[in-house]
């Protein structure tokens, strides 16, 4: 209760129990505290302005912000409290400030993000008390904000110091990349000493009367194309979703990778993807991380790994032939479209968590024929946060059975890599 409605009703009673008491005395006091009131309220003024200014709107996550308030008392002293609601924030303000009549004053408190993606920063909220702590004014200062979250590059460089990922060094080694040929012919020349007899081109070399051979493009030339899966159980989780582990690995992997090679990425969802061409230096890893505040959404994974497809070579290059992967193709997903925009054969990553199978399954068996595909999947199982009880056990069980055929069947496709939260990689730099 506040303390102008404390004596409000204190003054009621006393008058009453005058009243009922035949008591002169309380009804005196009641009386007193009635005029006392608004004779304070007529001399009383609450009235705070100002400004708001934060630093920079496009924030990172995990990293604290200042926001600076600069407040102006218009009105009789007055003790304040700066209030900010802002869900996915940490928020710390400042203890109670006291400002004089016409006092101005520089205030700062600190906004922390949780999590990446897009967010407003309403008005500030100042609660001014006079001095007495009768009369009270609440007061907005500043006008609503956009915010952009972005992964934070520390948080990148710490994955990069976990450990690394065995399964997938083990992978590779399995499935050498390294320096290998064949995703292009570079150019033709002519026949030299030493040259494999396999490397001649029969065609050309009758065309110009010399023996021609075929230099290939190696691997290790190549673009590299980070794919990454921002559909809607990817954004899926209780308190963390996949989207942040797969942008946090899509970003490490970026940082390693552009040392040495020409990077892209695509990030896809369910109805079209977002392209950025491959390229190379410090511009370039900015560029995906500005473009990878992706905001996941409360809400318990799907568990359900089904896949109804089946395709032989013949198939594949059927549906090549009536499905071509063209832009903006009525009813094509996102992964279709951004396998579209990549010209030139490219090793492709794959950072999906196969919760849409069969799409995935059709697009990738069409694009090795052209690229090198490998595919990182963040296993729903493993990212489970709720609660656990006999029945969810069960459940994660037969959850994790049906994930480990499915993952078997994309191994007999491409190289497939089931992932846990832990699982950040430093691997694949050797290997590429």
């Amino acid at each position: 209760m506040k303390r102008q409605d404390f004596l409000v009703a204190l003054s009621l009673m006393l008058l009453l129990e005058g009243y009922l008491g035949n008591n002169m005395t309380p009804a005196i006091a009641g009386l007193l505290i009635a005029v006392y009131l608004p004779m304070v309220r007529s001399k009383t003024v609450v009235l705070i302005e100002g400004e708001r200014r934060i630093k920079d709107v496009r924030l990172e996550e995990g990293k604290p912000v200042e926001v600076k308030l600069r407040l102006r008392n218009l009105g009789g002293r007055s003790s304040l409290r700066v209030i900010q609601e802002l869900e996915g924030f940490e928020v710390e303000t400042p203890d109670r400030i006291e400002l004089s009549p016409g006092e101005e004053r520089e205030v700062y408190y600190t906004i922390k993000p949780l999590c990446k993606g897009e967010f407003e920063l309403p008005p500030a909220e100042v609660l001014a008390e006079d001095e007495r702590g009768l009369y009270t004014g609440k007061f907005e200062i500043g006008e609503r904000i956009k915010l952009s979250v972005y992964p934070s590059v520390d948080f990148i460089k710490e994955a990069a110091r976990m450990n690394e990922n065995l399964r997938l060094a083990e992978a590779y080694r399995r499935n050498p990349l390294t320096g290998t040929e064949g995703l292009e012919i570079k150019e033709l020349r002519e026949f030299q000493h030493g040259d494999d007899f396999k490397r001649i081109d029969w065609k050309a070399s009758m065309r110009l009367g010399e023996l021609i051979v075929r230099e290939m493009m190696r691997e290790d030339e190549a673009d590299v194309y980070i794919f990454v899966d921002n559909t809607v159980e990817m954004r899926k989780g209780i308190r963390r979703a996949k989207v942040d582990y797969a942008a946090t690995l899509a970003l490490q992997l970026a940082a390693i990778l552009l040392k040495e090679r020409h990077v892209g990425m695509v990030i896809y969802d369910e109805l079209k993807a977002e392209f950025i061409r491959a390229g190379r230096g410090p511009g370039q890893l900015e560029t995906m991380r500005r473009k990878l505040n992706l905001r996941w959404g409360r809400g318990e994974m799907s568990l359900r790994f089904n896949m109804s497809i089946r395709l032989s070579e013949k198939a594949r290059g059927f549906l090549g032939k009536v499905f071509p992967l063209k832009k903006g193709r009525r009813g094509a997903k996102g992964i279709f479209e951004g396998l579209s925009l990549i010209k030139q054969p490219s090793v492709l990553i794959l950072i999906t968590d196969l919760s849409n199978p069969s799409d995935v399954y059709r697009a990738v068996a069409i694009a090795k024929d052209k690229h090198r595909v490998i595919i990182l999947s963040p296993n729903p199982v493993l990212f489970y946060s709720g609660d656990l009880d006999r029945e969810t056990l069960k459940r994660l069980y037969r959850a994790y059975t049906e994930r480990e055929k499915l993952i078997r069947k994309f191994n007999a496709l491409v190289p497939t890599i089931d992932l846990g939260p832990s699982d950040y990689i430093r691997e694949l730099s050797r290997v590429m």
